[in-house]
């Protein structure tokens, strides 16, 4: 419950402009303090040789996701396409896999995704930059702010990096909250169901709707997904049958193996909490091949008592959070650059901390859910020491499930309760 305080001399400064809440500050200081500590253990390991056991967002092979498929490509319209080349097979739904056509078709991919990144990056940097200013925070902090958190994400350099098609969700699916957060539910909700076709998970965010009941919204999502599905599934032919049947085979296939795999690389880089449930099962002789349904299940079963238990009546920012976290943890693979969706509830929340400070209120877990954002945010690396079976992905997991339950226990508003 938010209790009354007495408002801090030091909220204001000496100009008159309004200084950030001490949780923001204290926010920045954490993401700051990890990079630099990333920086520092990167170094130390890479004299002492253990550097194989990491991923630097500044070196290794560029835009791998991006450019693994043009060859794939060159048989798109034939069943030949769904059989892929090589080991390479494209996993997406069949809008993702329209969208990458559509990239290759520029004869320009990677031009494409910088300047996409840096238009979305400067586009929010800039959006967060002014409402600060509106709330009266000054100019050179409403900057530096937004643009160093963005500089010092591990998420978005490693997005960057590897150039995958998670940043075209991302823009849809987080401007699709932008809508939803304008009173724009249709718009919402077709950016959601388009995202959804792309790669299943986002269409979470429909449930935001239910609330509120905007069924005609839900609805517009609903046949959204399943238009933009079919139109995909036809253009990828060479009949919608075939191109139905291979994208299943892909996606699920996909899913399948990585199931299986207990890799240094899931383990460091894979933060869903299946990997927690695959360590359970190995420790208690639970075979992983029948592990899949009793934990969709599990997941299901506890999102739908704390959503319809107790978030259905929270506020926008606390239902927000929920989905996210559990859309980032709940797939059985979730790699880092998919922790990019967490910046949308986490602006949410700035929000709500700057209207607290100036309303003068206190939010209980206000504090320690914008500290779990630090090091989902920071690279994986901090938490990977195999010799002492530590992994980032088992560990940012457990941070997900933390940020969860933060959104089902505190009430994250400004506003002061009877």
């Amino acid at each position: 419950m938010a209790t009354r305080m007495d408002v801090k001399a030091e909220s204001v400064s000496a100009a008159g402009s309004v200084a950030l809440p001490r949780v923001l500050r204290m926010f920045w200081v954490g993401s700051l303090a990890a990079f630099g500590l990333m920086v520092v253990v990167a170094s130390i390991e890479r004299a002492m040789g253990y550097s194989h056991f990491h991923y630097n967002p500044l070196g290794g092979a560029r835009y791998e996701d991006l450019m693994e498929f043009p060859p794939v490509y060159r048989l798109v319209h034939t069943a030949a396409f769904f059989e892929g080349v090589g080991d390479s097979r494209v996993a997406y739904p069949p809008l993702g896999a329209v969208v990458y056509a559509l990239i290759y078709a520029t004869g320009h991919a990677i031009g494409l995704y910088v300047t996409m990144m840096a238009v979305w990056l400067s586009v929010g940097v800039l959006g967060v930059r002014r409402e600060l200013t509106r709330l009266g925070i000054g100019g050179v902090t409403a900057t530096l702010f937004p643009l160093t958190v963005v500089l010092v994400s591990f998420p978005i350099a490693g997005l960057l990096v590897r150039g995958n098609i998670e940043l075209f969700l991302w823009v849809i699916a987080a401007t699709g909250v932008w809508a939803f957060l304008r009173g724009r539910d249709d718009a919402a909700a077709v950016l959601w169901g388009l995202a959804a076709a792309m790669k299943l998970y986002p269409v979470i965010f429909l449930a935001l709707l239910l609330p509120r009941r905007k069924w005609r919204a839900f609805g517009v999502g609903v046949a959204t997904f399943a238009g933009a599905t079919m139109a995909s599934l036809m253009w990828l032919g060479p009949t919608m049958g075939v191109a139905l049947r291979g994208s299943l085979r892909n996606v699920f296939g996909y899913q399948g193996e990585r199931v299986s795999q207990w890799s240094l690389h899931e383990l460091m880089a894979n933060h869903s909490m299946f990997g927690l449930a695959k360590l359970a099962a190995m420790i208690s002789g639970v075979p992983l091949a029948k592990l899949t349904l009793p934990y969709y299940t599990c997941g299901a079963l506890v999102f739908g008592v704390a959503w319809f238990g107790r978030l259905w009546r929270m506020p926008v920012a606390n239902q927000l959070l929920a989905l996210t976290a559990f859309m980032v943890m709940l797939p059985p693979v979730s790699y880092f650059y998919t922790l990019v969706h967490l910046y949308a509830p986490l602006a949410v929340l700035v929000f709500v901390a700057l209207d607290a400070g100036k309303a003068g209120v206190r939010v209980p877990g206000l504090t320690l859910t914008m500290m779990m954002f630090v090091p989902l945010c920071a690279s994986f690396m901090l938490f990977t020491f195999p010799r002492v079976f530590l992994f980032g992905g088992l560990v940012q997991g457990a941070m997900l499930g933390v940020l969860f339950l933060c959104a089902v226990q505190f009430r994250f508003s400004a506003e002061v309760e009877a």
